[in-house]
């Protein structure tokens, strides 16, 4: 069973795991936007679709995505080149497609960039930032995507709740908390959300910047230790815990899976979630959900829902709906798959889920009648540490895990000398694990097994 390290952690042996240099040439330097490859793109033989890809840090691994383009489809990758995570992996992406930086540039200017020789017969993104950017993009070029509107909603906290709001699905109070918001109306605005509330980013994912805030004394500490350079924030009313689920191994909230292709809505699965650690911070996921029959009716008819209010024709959805006491309540719509859900459903159902996002960039009509059956258990595991910033100082018991049966990856992603943020949401996770289980028995054996068996020792620890 291998274990794979990120491109961000420098993680030196541990045990018997060692990690693999992944990118060479990390610090060419380039003088245009476009990188290209060995494929001429100018000739004027026939030439495979090519669709251009919104690509990211921690986006889909980049060798399954170029494995489910192979039988498809040519690559043409749009990064932002100031991200360091992006500068390194420059050259590991143009060895399968054209690379084009995009930092700074406007909808125009990349229609520019892809004038000549790049003509794109679609688009895609897997990831949040730039989604209006390539809306437009895809408009001009007549392409299947988000119209500009319903990217918007999609990537805006507070625009979706108004939108599914005024479409008449039960939505929490929301407010928006701006970065030089005033005392007396930071104190109008915790009067119409009230307490418990959750603070985050008015545009962001991970639970990055997210808080649950009990009182107002406790929101103006979030508020100072985050600077008076914060994003916008939004505070809205907690959406109150299912008292029936507190004895419940699994978290009370689920997501999901869905393809939209020509106004079409295809539910692929539902993703359970375990309990979530401090700070809304993901502990692991997997498919199928453990829900009754009730329980999994009602969570898709609120997402076709969600999804109708947003107008979404085409694409992929990642819809996160918690169990209230009052029922289900929409958390949010992503407009994009979801992180892990292509592998945990791979591994669950045999179901080629990046394939048939490149299928439906491209115009092709999907339609499947889920949830699809499924013959295991897909899961992807998040170690966390602890809500507090500090460095990495060992990692231990890496063995006992990976010798369990069903535990195909191991992935390193803060190893020994790494500094963390109490900020940073789930994406702060010391290490990922994937596979798969016959059952849910095994399912929770192995989630128990992770958390026991591997130590993290932290120096440098503070608090904020």
């Amino acid at each position: 069973m291998p274990v794979e390290s990120s491109i961000r952690a420098e993680v030196p042996k541990i045990g018997a795991f060692t990690k693999l240099p992944l990118v060479p040439g990390a610090n060419a330097q380039f003088k245009a936007n476009i990188w290209g490859v060995g494929s001429d793109f100018t000739s004027n033989e026939k030439r495979r679709p090519l669709v251009a890809v919104g690509y990211g840090p921690r986006c889909v691994p980049v060798m399954q995505l170029t494995e489910a383009a192979a039988k498809i489809c040519d690559l043409l990758w749009l990064i932002d080149r100031s991200i360091p995570e992006m500068q390194q992996m420059t050259d590991l992406l143009n060895r399968f497609g054209p690379v084009v930086d995009i930092n700074g540039l406007s909808a125009d200017q990349i229609l520019e960039e892809l004038a000549s020789p790049y003509q794109p017969d679609g688009i895609v993104t897997y990831l949040d930032a730039n989604m209006t950017t390539f809306a437009q993009v895809a408009n001009r070029l007549h392409l299947p995507f988000h119209s500009f509107e319903t990217a918007a909603a999609l990537t805006d906290k507070y625009q979706q709740r108004r939108v599914l709001g005024n479409a008449g699905l039960p939505m929490p109070a929301c407010r928006l908390v701006g970065p030089k918001q005033s005392e007396r109306d930071l104190a109008a605005i915790e009067t119409d959300v009230g307490w418990p509330a959750v603070l985050k980013p008015r545009s962001a994912q991970g639970s990055r910047y997210t808080f649950e805030v009990d009182d107002a004394a406790q929101l103006g500490r979030l508020l100072d230790s985050l600077g008076s350079g914060r994003p916008d924030m939004v505070l809205e009313g907690y959406l109150a815990d299912d008292p029936a689920r507190a004895d419940s191994p699994y978290a009370d909230y689920v997501s999901v899976e869905s393809v939209a292709s020509g106004g079409v809505i295809s539910h692929l699965a539902l993703t359970g979630r375990f309990p979530m650690a401090e700070n809304f911070r993901e502990t692991g996921f997997f498919i199928p959900a453990a829900l009754e029959d009730a329980d999994q009716k009602a969570a898709l008819e609120l997402a076709s829902s969600a999804i109708a209010a947003l107008e979404v024709t085409t694409g992929c959805l990642h819809t996160e709906i918690k169990f209230t006491p009052d029922g289900p309540r929409i958390i949010e719509v992503n407009g994009r798959v979801g992180g892990g859900v292509p592998e945990m459903l791979g591994r669950a159902a045999d179901i080629p889920l990046l394939e048939l996002t490149l299928r439906v960039s491209l115009g092709e009509a999907i339609r499947i009648d889920g949830p699809v059956a499924t013959e295991r258990v897909g899961y992807r595991f998040f170690l966390q540490p602890p809500a507090v910033s500090a460095t990495v100082a060992a990692i231990t018991g890496l063995d006992a895990v990976s010798d369990h049966p069903g535990v195909d990856t191991i992935t390193v992603h803060q190893g020994p000398g790494a500094d963390l943020d109490w900020k940073d949401g789930s994406r702060n996770h010391i290490m990922a694990v994937v596979g798969s289980a016959e059952d849910y028995t095994e399912l929770q054996a192995v989630n128990r097994l992770l958390h026991k068996e591997v130590t993290v020792t932290y120096a440098d620890v503070s608090h904020y």
